[in-house]
């Protein structure tokens, strides 16, 4: 089975000068997202933040080393529009998601590498759009390096309200620890963290719901 039946990438459509914040991240890094996130870190949703070879006693033996894999936003899927009408125009734009933050942490489970993956993001309203409730479809996956299959796939929808009177709302999900199994210490040699809008998921939903 091909990595692109199993995650499917959609494909955005975005309007001639309008682009909001898009972030373009690989290997976990962090991007700006426009003062949004200034206060929003989600490493506090995690165990621990510290070294922790460094705050061990010298003496003690030195623990063993864990590389996380690397997280990677599939192209295509850092945003995702929806227009009021077609063809999509500045100013027909309703609205748009946006990635912001992506982290892991990794740890192991006797046979198995533990990953848990937090992802933030943004809502915001076009010039059509008006304030509302969102469901932003966020799809993780775990893919194996040689095979280049998903392990591990899991969609969420993490929730966003933007309030009468505002334009833009922030997004987060944290995913439960996700299992696979677990080769070397060097898990970034094994696995790749793959994240993104599954636009795809959404429009299923959509063409699910009872015709009146």
């Amino acid at each position: 089975m091909q990595l692109g039946s199993i995650i499917r990438t959609a494909k955005i459509c975005l309007a001639t000068g309008v682009i909001f914040g898009l972030s373009g991240l690989a290997g976990g890094a962090n991007a700006d997202s426009g003062g949004l996130f200034d206060n929003f870190n989600l490493g506090d949703f995690f165990t621990y933040h510290g070294d922790k070879d460094k705050d061990k006693d010298p003496a003690a033996p030195k623990a063993r080393h864990l590389f996380c894999p690397d997280i990677l936003i599939l192209e295509g899927t850092a945003a995702s529009q929806v227009h009021a009408g077609a063809p999509p125009t500045t100013m027909n734009l309703r609205y748009q998601f946006s990635l912001g933050d992506v982290v892991r942490e990794c740890s192991i489970e006797g046979e198995h590498l533990s990953i848990k993956v937090g992802i933030a993001g943004s809502v915001l309203l076009g010039p059509a759009g008006a304030p509302a409730s969102f469901s932003v479809p966020l799809r993780i996956a775990i893919v194996n390096k040689t095979s280049h299959e998903p392990v591990v796939t899991k969609l969420y929808h993490a929730a966003a309200t933007i309030a009468a009177g505002q334009a833009q709302a922030a997004f987060s999900v944290v995913s439960e620890p996700l299992l696979v199994p677990f080769f070397q210490d060097r898990s970034d040699y094994d696995y790749d963290i793959k994240v993104g809008i599954d636009e795809a998921a959404e429009a299923e939903k959509a063409d699910k719901k009872p015709k009146h």
